[in-house]
């Protein structure tokens, strides 16, 4: 009996063996670090500086412990300006970790703009009594996202690459007995800055005042010119040529980008400027602009302004004004003058109606020994966007004499609409929307615009700012396409909202809202 229990164990013990030979080993996939794609921003307007971000990735690893970055980059091309790493990141590699075993250890690093190297060399991730940290097959999770600057271009490729084990200081990540891991590193291709088709330089220029006076000094502003490209370098304006259309002639100046100049007599005149900016394909742009010289006032002259609106305060006869926005204190100021004298004691009507032609205030004043007169009024909350109409009106002997005024009334920069590119992003997927804006106002206005995703239970799953961005005057619809926001692996599946909003400044800088925020809905996806 003894005898056939042994020899059923060792025919148990064959077949076990024989199972462990047929049966397939399954294999575990390599790691994979690699840089996601992202967006530049000077897409829509290739001038230097553009800024963009990329994003390290790492997905298919188990028993992480550590883990160490270095990035080369072309330093003519561009220049590292800030990086984040896993501490600050939604979606890093923590997602796969539970809260109280996180370890808030800092990772050092150094950015070399000279070399063109980003070095990063980690920390422990976990205690090593945990043991490493193990990611869901398939899922992508962050290790760092780096900001870069545009400084320059190149005609060839200049790809951002990740820097393999063997090379000097490469890229690594290590389980928790400190040994290399194997890794497929994916390199260049992710990000290149090519030069733009070449284009030559913009001529713009603005003067003040806008219905000068004969006589008086006009200041004509181009500052607003850029410069061209060639292909390979920006290309700086090096000369401004001026024509004012009186008979001067042409001024020729290389280091005049304002110039003052006084018409001798009243009319209507074409001003010239011409831009000049060597090596730009074409190295030189036009335009003209017609300019009213008024004569000076004579007899009983009244004139209405908004002296907070400078520069275009509507200073002249029938000038008008920059635009008001909703609850904006509005200051209106005449100055009643005979023969150019100031006349005090004077009482001036000051009247305001609004777009749909309602009187919205009417009030008086009495002139000042420097013949002015003030009033002022709040623009309702909620009031007619349009164009509103302000009269000054007085009776200066005997002879009644009146100037008007026109500004227009809305949200000063508009946030017209939000969309996403597409109705649906998965899980770990990178999310791109596009931003409509307008603007009323008279000169260009710099904004800083913020964009917020939120998922389905109203978690805030990502976000982006955008700083500086310059708003042109009286810009229709802008468009702008944000990206680097990406989903990540731990949001809601189900309906997303995205909220943009345009700030004079962040608010933790005290900045104010430009307008009422614009929102969009999208749906997010388990990855396929």
């Amino acid at each position: 009996m003894k005898g056939k229990t042994i020899s059923a164990i060792i025919i148990a013990l064959l077949l076990a063996f024989s199972l462990l030979t047929i049966l397939p080993v399954q294999s575990t996939p390599t790691a994979e670090m690699y840089i996601a794609p992202s967006y530049v921003d000077g897409g829509l307007d290739p001038t230097i500086p553009s800024t963009f971000t990329v994003t390290v990735m790492l997905k298919d690893f188990t028993d992480l412990f550590t883990w160490g970055l270095v990035l080369g980059f072309d330093p003519a091309v561009l220049e590292c300006t800030a990086f984040r790493f896993w501490v600050t990141l939604p979606g890093d590699v923590f997602d796969v970790l539970a809260a109280p075993t996180r370890l808030q250890l800092g990772i050092p690093g150094t950015i070399d703009n000279v070399a063109g190297e980003i070095t990063l060399t980690s920390q422990s991730l976990t205690d090593k009594t945990l043991g490493g940290v193990n990611g869901v097959p398939g899922v992508s999770y962050k290790l760092m996202e780096v900001d870069f600057k545009v400084v320059g271009y190149s005609s060839s490729i200049s790809p951002i690459v990740l820097k393999h084990p063997g090379e000097v200081g490469g890229t690594y990540w290590t389980n928790r007995d400190a040994v290399m891991q194997p890794c497929i590193y994916t390199d260049g291709g992710a990000e290149t800055v090519t030069a733009p088709l070449p284009y030559g330089p913009t001529a713009k220029f603005t003067w003040l005042k806008v219905i000068p006076e004969n006589g008086t000094d006009v200041t004509f502003d181009a500052t607003s010119s850029k410069g061209g490209f060639n292909g390979v370098n920006m290309c700086p304006i090096t000369c401004w040529r001026w024509n004012f259309g009186d008979g001067t002639g042409w001024f020729n100046c290389s280091d005049k980008e304002v110039w003052v100049h006084n018409f001798a007599a009243p009319g209507l005149y074409t001003v010239y400027l011409e831009v000049y900016a060597p090596g730009a394909v074409p190295e030189t742009d036009s335009v003209t602009h017609d300019v009213r010289v008024i004569p000076p006032p004579m007899g009983a002259y009244i004139d209405l302004m908004a002296p907070t609106q400078t520069p275009y305060n509507g200073t002249g006869t029938d000038v008008e004004c920059d635009a008001f926005t909703p609850q904006q204190l509005v200051i209106l100021k005449a100055k009643v003058t005979y023969n150019l004298d100031p006349v005090e004691g004077k009482l001036v009507g000051f009247e305001v109606t609004d777009a749909n032609g309602d009187c919205v205030t009417y009030r008086t004043a009495t002139t000042d020994a420097s013949g002015q007169a003030e009033v002022e009024f709040r623009i309702p909350s909620m009031p007619a966007f349009g164009t509103w109409l302000a009269t000054a009106i007085v009776d200066v002997a005997g002879t009644t004499v009146a100037d008007t005024m026109t500004f227009e009334v809305g949200w000063i920069i508009e946030i017209k609409s939000v969309t996403p590119e597409t109705g649906t992003y998965h899980k770990c997927e990178m999310m791109y929307f596009i931003i409509a804006v307008k603007s009323i106002s008279l000169i260009t206005r710099v904004t800083t615009m913020t964009v917020v995703v939120y998922d389905e239970c109203g978690v805030p799953i990502g976000q982006i700012v955008i700083t500086a961005w310059e708003i042109e005057a009286r810009a229709t619809v802008e468009y702008i396409t944000v990206i680097g926001i990406h989903v990540p692996s731990w949001a809601f599946v189900g309906k997303a909202t995205v909220y943009a909003n345009a700030f004079t400044d962040l608010p933790s800088a005290n900045g104010v809202p430009y307008c009422p925020e614009k929102d969009a809905e999208f749906l997010i996806e388990r990855i396929p």
